[in-house]
């Protein structure tokens, strides 16, 4: 059996863990260092954590939804990466308590807080009429090909360079608000960009974000609130964003 790490809170403690299922179906429970960190985790098996295919991405999201659980307290939680786990309870707190000073830094900074993500999506994105390679018998095979990869970079080099200007304009449009940015290219042409920010101004987070005009073929989506998985790995060893998590907000 092993002990795996959802997420790290700061005091004080709200008995609001018990009850929740966590990986495994064991119930999620909180233990607390004797610095005063607050952890939640649960007992699982050695071999229940999954590294690939759906039941990846089902606990991925069960582990999101015990960190937004803990969000829903009312404090802020520093989630833990997908996978966290330890030999014991004992040798978690070992852990938490050997790093407590960053812990309790990140703690500090998140707290109060939560992240909020804005998905900047080109419209016509799988709508696109397919380009189909030359045959190799057809007169200048090779050189239609080059010129398709060059058209291909030409366009990517456009969308991204599209996107990071209407990224640039959301950035200054919630410049007041927000405590800080996180970006990622991702995939599929997709430009997500991380916020956090205060938990009184989300509403007004919204309002400034949906007012920004897109650029011709992109659309902006806003995601959120959720627990600060893009801003939690920046000084806290073992408590940072899972990239491999999905996004039930998108």
């Amino acid at each position: 059996m092993a002990t795996y790490l959802y997420c790290v809170l700061a005091p004080p403690r709200i008995d609001a863990a018990p009850g929740l299922p966590g990986i495994g179906g064991t119930p999620v429970r909180a233990i607390v260092t004797p610095s005063g960190l607050e952890a939640w985790v649960s007992t699982i098996d050695e071999g229940a954590v999954r590294t690939s295919g759906r039941a990846l991405a089902e606990q991925a999201l069960l582990h999101n939804e015990v960190a937004d659980a803990a969000l829903a307290t009312g404090r802020t939680p520093l989630p833990a990466r997908f996978g966290s786990q330890f030999a014991d309870d004992a040798t978690c707190i070992a852990h938490l308590e050997q790093h407590h000073r960053a812990l309790s830094a990140a703690l500090t900074r998140v707290a109060d807080a939560v992240e909020m993500s804005v998905l900047l999506v080109p419209v016509e994105r799988g709508r696109a009429n397919p380009r189909t390679s030359p045959r190799r018998d057809e007169p200048a095979a090779g050189r239609r090909y080059l010129e398709a990869v060059r058209q291909r970079t030409r366009d990517e080099e456009r969308r991204r360079a599209v996107a990071a200007s209407m990224a640039g304009r959301i950035t200054s449009t919630v410049a007041s608000i927000v405590r800080g940015e996180s970006r990622d290219a991702g995939t599929a042409d997709i430009l997500s960009v991380a916020h956090l920010v205060g938990r009184g101004e989300v509403d007004r987070y919204r309002r400034e974000v949906t007012a920004v005009v897109p650029e011709a073929g992109y659309r902006i989506v806003v995601a959120g609130p959720r627990a600060p998985y893009s801003f939690a790995a920046e000084s806290a060893p073992l408590v940072g964003h899972d990239s491999s998590s999905p996004n039930r907000d998108e």
